[in-house]
């Protein structure tokens, strides 16, 4: 033992102990030396050579490139149990590092952009109950008589089972599924399941449990005819006023939300999915939410290989394919047994003539029959119109593709978000007041994050077009009443009272008359 431990301690008797018992293990070791240096050198090379030609960017890829590297074979150590200190060290730097460029990087995109009012801090929510127990449960619709049960659960072994009935306890029915995990830098995600069930009637209270594991809870399925009460929110996050806005919303009754894009705010902290999941899931799991992206659902990191969208599709799975769509980022659905008819578009899915996106939605439209259905709404992220200074232009190009198609179609209302204001237009087309074109708003302030856009331009080309302003949070309603007639307000959060500041009453352009009957908005109380 103390010859050993003599060895040990110089390089040179190290080198000829080494060489004499283990010759090949030595060749390796020089040979994974000489790979190391030569590696180094190169990437040297690469940053004089960016450095010289003053390629800032050129530069930080390749020492990015190098310490992504470095972290990646210290995240291996770890999962052989080697080294697990460093690699728990690194592991957690690198996780910091990588958060702080991503904010920095959505700060310098903004920085001159407009000026927002100080951020709320987060509401974070806990999970304290077994790896097998439920969290994150959210439903949506698919198809005409069935929902989708999606939920989480950190023990990865738990099956995906709902079991339902009409009365507390009293389970008749059961369906299975399936689950799916993903990776994100060092995390990974629990079981994320989702399960199909139905057929359910319409108008229906039903009782539920997820994995056999969890509490019981309730869902109402929407009606089969009209009136329907569609909740509409955009950019909702988890803050102070996120939880504001999610009281309000559930302090009355509905039957569906609607949400066009930034769910989370996550923004590659994928421990913030989580959060967002249980803090939502008193109202996602008792009503549909249907959705679509937004730009802080996609954190891409064309870098290191993460695609887009990784999280928000395996979490926020949509009924694409029951509408023909070949992708998670749009789709649409009926509702009111088909008497409105909902598409949700995707502001960062291709969108330019010859796009899938657009083909898809030239059949979608083309299958609608008006008599059937009254009613066309359309939702999607980056507004189309916008008199805010923030986000200016950012909806256009989609908007000189597709803005046609709805025109056409006769969509009654275009739902955005990405703009953290409240914003009603008249009904238009081609930057034209126009009675058979959409009424466009924008209700992106749903309680993110990044503070509301407070500045709207009064010089702005669509001024003349824009009837209703205010960067306050709040969300929306429209009940459809029937063939003929709808009606939208706009419920600020306004202390502890979600105030109504703004009302329309609209008639269907399916109606011959093609046209609007309007209520300017409320006096300020």
């Amino acid at each position: 033992m103390a010859t050993a431990m003599s060895t040990e301690g110089t390089s040179s008797s190290w080198l000829r102990g080494e060489t004499r018992k283990k010759p090949t293990a030595f060749l390796l070791r020089a040979l994974l030396f000489v790979c190391v240096a030569f590696r180094v050198a190169v990437a040297l090379i690469r940053v004089l050579y960016h450095a010289a030609a003053g390629s800032v960017l050129g530069v930080a890829r390749v020492l990015f490139a190098a310490a992504n590297e470095r972290c990646l074979r210290g995240m291996d150590r770890a999962a052989l149990g080697r080294g697990s200190f460093f690699a728990g060290a690194m592991a957690n730097s690198w996780r910091v590092l990588m958060q702080g460029l991503a904010s920095l990087m959505f700060l310098c995109a903004r920085a001159d952009e407009y000026v927002r009012q100080p951020p709320s801090p987060l509401v974070l929510t806990d999970h304290d109950k077994p790896a097998a127990h439920p969290q994150q449960v959210h439903i949506s619709t698919v198809g005409r008589d069935k929902m989708r049960i999606s939920w989480v659960t950190d023990d990865r072994s738990t099956p995906s089972v709902v079991e339902y009935g009409k009365s507390r306890g009293n389970y008749t029915a059961s369906a299975t599924g399936g689950h799916a995990t993903y990776k994100y830098f060092f995390y990974e995600s629990g079981a994320i399941h989702h399960v199909t069930i139905g057929p359910l009637a319409p108008g229906t209270t039903y009782h539920y449990r997820c994995g056999k594991a969890g509490d019981e809870l309730t869902l109402r399925t929407p009606p089969a005819s009209l009136p329907i009460e569609l909740v509409v929110t955009g950019d909702l996050g988890q803050t102070r006023w996120t939880a504001s806005t999610l009281a309000h919303i559930g302090g009355a009754d509905y039957d569906m939300l609607l949400l066009p894009g930034d769910l989370s705010y996550a923004d590659t902290q994928q421990p913030l999915w989580d959060s967002f999941g249980r803090l939502v899931q008193p109202l996602a799991s008792a009503r549909p939410w249907m959705v679509t992206e937004g730009n802080h659902e996609a954190e891409a990191l064309p870098v290191v290989g993460f695609a887009p969208f990784v999280a928000y599709n395996a979490r926020w799975r949509m009924p694409h394919e029951e509408s023909g769509s070949a992708s998670n980022l749009y789709y649409s659905f009926d509702a009111a047994g088909g008497a409105a008819h909902v598409v949700m578009l995707g502001s960062y899915a291709e969108f330019e003539e010859g796009s899938e996106q657009r083909a898809w939605l030239e059949r979608d439209l083309a299958g609608v029959d008006r008599r059937r259905t009254p009613w066309l709404l359309v939702l999607l992220h980056a507004p189309w119109y916008n008199t805010n200074q923030a986000h200016q232009g950012e909806g256009e190009a989609m908007r000189a593709a597709m803005e046609a198609l709805l025109y056409e179609a006769r969509v009654d209302v275009v739902f955005s978000g990405h703009v953290h204001a409240y914003e009603r237009f008249t009904r238009i087309y081609d930057n034209e007041a126009d009675g058979r074109g959409p009424m466009y708003i924008t209700i992106g302030d749903g309680g993110n994050r990044e503070g509301l856009a407070l500045k709207f331009l009064e010089d702005h080309k669509s001024a003349h077009l824009s009837v209703f302003q205010e960067a306050s949070f709040g969300h929306g309603r429209l009940r459809i009443v029937d063939e003929t007639s709808a009606v939208w307000t706009w419920h600020r959060n306004d202390d502890e009272y979600a105030t109504v500041r703004d009302e329309v009453w609209l008639e269907s352009l399916a109606s011959p008359k093609l046209s609007m009957a309007t209520a300017g908005p409320r006096d300020k109380l």
